[in-house]
């Protein structure tokens, strides 16, 4: 009786050690990144940057448009940014995978979802500044073949709310 009871409890620590194996596994994996996951994006795009302005505290939405090409290898992309209005402020941007897919432009991913609408969003976060003072800073990429966001959100050590720092919001544009 003791063998077949010490026989059934190895049977079962294996079957939990390979489940809680399985479940690492599978969390760990949907994390990884693709060259493939970044080319959706290749394209002109146009729409807007919303902005928290640092001295008053409120939003500010100006148009923007991205034409996002390929960059010197499979992993990065480069984003030409005009601003319509303000061409002064054009500026030149890269989207940057690691190798092994786990970090975007140098920051970890904490998460990528499938999201139903067939984009996928991307979610890195890191310690830093932000208005001088320490922050978590979570960056979030929404890819998809018609939509295309960065968003910057900020929480601060002193608040348990994440503050909208910025967000490009784009839409493809068809030739």
């Amino acid at each position: 009786m003791k063998i077949q009871l010490s026989k059934i409890l190895i049977v079962f620590t294996i079957l939990l050690c390979f489940e809680n194996y399985a479940q690492t596994t599978s969390t760990y994996s949907s994390n990884i990144i693709t060259s493939e996951d970044l080319k959706t994006i290749l394209g002109k795009w146009t729409g807007s940057l919303t902005y928290v302005d640092y001295r008053s505290n409120k939003p500010y939405t100006m148009p923007a448009n991205v034409n996002v090409k390929q960059g010197k290898n499979e992993n990065q992309l480069t984003l030409l940014i005009t601003y319509p209005n303000e061409p002064k402020a054009n500026s030149k941007d890269k989207i940057k995978l690691s190798q092994d897919g786990k970090k975007l432009n140098k920051k970890e991913v904490k998460t990528k979802q499938d999201m139903n609408s067939g984009q996928i969003q991307i979610t890195t976060e890191y310690f830093g500044k932000d208005n001088n003072k320490e922050a978590l800073i979570r960056d979030i990429y929404i890819l998809g073949e018609k939509k295309f966001v960065i968003r910057k959100e900020v929480k601060f050590e002193t608040s348990k709310e994440w503050l909208k720092r910025n967000e490009y919001n784009f839409t493809r544009l068809f030739n």
